[in-house]
């Protein structure tokens, strides 16, 4: 059994280091200032191929493996989170389900635009009333002739503000719960699509949220993703997607914090010696350092999993999200502790990045909606590997 990364992988992980610290890293300070991402690191995003690192080669994408996906988006986390939510939400639940279930028109029109980045896709599926119970959505599509009718509401909608197109999940036989939900394309500009003003949030300051208002939005028929009723199903492999892919991000940003903290414990001194020098401090860095291990062990896996054709990686993707997320929130309030007063002002990254990484344990499925996975996963009857 080999852990090691593949020698493209370990190239691919050194060119993505040497990108983030040369074209992206900078701009962080002034994104958090000002809630922009500049054109010149958007665009450097694009040449990258970082909106399309999983899509496949015949639409516009890298075509890279899902691991491979996962070492980008590692490094990705290592800068500020607007980027991740710019680029890293496009690669999974903003483009996957045209490339799951879409027709090959769907696919030539939408998936080389995604994958480029020229235009941004979005996730609508939570509502005001309906998130972790996705199966509870209250919008509703009503087909009229060659097209449908969208009314209700979409809300904490990532990119919305930028998307260029939405895949939207609504209830086209309101008799069900999850066997009565159905996908649908709908483009910005759309009569009837109203996209609200920009949600403030806790920390992702670049990044936009904002609600969505259909009003007799008319979509054509043509513009369904898959049958009616597989909606649900869908939405669930693209967030499938989400947790692996969010694993790897948590595992990226416990690496900086990681770094951060030793070396603010190696050359801060307090009693004429270095913080790293007491007991107490040493073993909460060995600690940061056991679970960042493990956690990056776990979120491999997912990763390799999910490239085995025929395998199913859900549980695995909802272990590691679980996994991920609760190591990087402890590793960051641990970092936050050992830098103290600096780590609590504005004048280090840490604090950004202890707002940034708490919401990885409510996005794309709550850690109590990953731990009923995980239990339902545990309690079935053993296997001998």
């Amino acid at each position: 059994m080999d852990f090691r990364l593949p020698e493209d992988l370990v190239r691919l992980q050194a060119e993505m280091r040497a990108f983030v610290e040369r074209e992206l890293a900078p701009h962080d300070s002034a994104i958090e200032r000002t809630g922009q991402i500049p054109d010149s690191a958007v665009a450097a995003l694009r040449r990258r191929g970082m909106f399309g690192l999983n899509t496949s080669a015949d639409h516009g994408g890298l075509g890279l493996s899902m691991l491979g996906t996962c070492v980008a988006l590692q490094e990705l986390a290592k800068c500020h989170i607007a980027y991740y939510y710019l680029a890293g939400v496009n690669v999974h639940i903003g483009s996957k389900g045209i490339e799951f279930a879409g027709t090959e028109a769907q696919k030539r029109r939408w998936l080389p635009e995604l994958a480029s980045g020229r235009i941004i896709g979005a996730f609508a599926l939570t509502e005001p009333e309906a998130g972790s119970d996705a199966a509870a959505i209250a919008t509703m599509a009503r087909r009229d002739g060659d097209a449908y009718v969208l009314n209700g509401r979409k809300t904490y909608i990532t990119n919305a503000p930028v998307a260029g197109v939405f895949t939207v999940y609504a209830k086209t036989d309101p008799t069900a719960r999850s066997a009565g939900i159905s996908a649908f394309l709908v483009e910005a500009g759309t009569p009837g699509l109203t996209v609200g003003e920009p949600i403030g949030m806790l920390a992702g300051h670049g990044s936009g949220h904002a609600e969505l208002v259909f009003t007799d939005c008319r979509v054509p028929a043509e513009n369904r993703i898959g049958a009616e009723g597989q909606g649900f199903a869908l939405a669930m492999r693209c967030l499938d997607i989400g947790r692996v892919t969010w694993s790897a991000y948590c595992v990226g940003a416990a690496e900086k914090l990681l770094e951060l903290a030793i070396g603010r414990a190696s050359t801060r001194h307090q009693f004429g010696r270095p913080l790293i020098a007491n007991q107490g401090i040493e073993w909460q860095i060995a600690d940061m350092h056991a679970a960042l291990h493990a956690a990056r062990l776990v979120s491999r896996e997912a990763a390799w999993l999910y490239d085995q054709p025929g395998a199913d990686a859900s549980p695995a993707c909802a272990l590691a999200k679980l996994v991920g997320a609760d190591m990087v929130w402890k590793v960051a309030d641990a970092t936050l502790q050992i830098f103290g007063g600096a780590g609590y002002s504005k004048d280090t990254p840490v604090e950004r990045i202890w707002r940034e990484v708490r919401v990885v344990r409510i996005l794309d499925g709550t850690s109590e909606i990953m731990r009923k996975i995980v239990a339902r996963q545990a309690l079935r009857p053993p296997s001998i590997a």
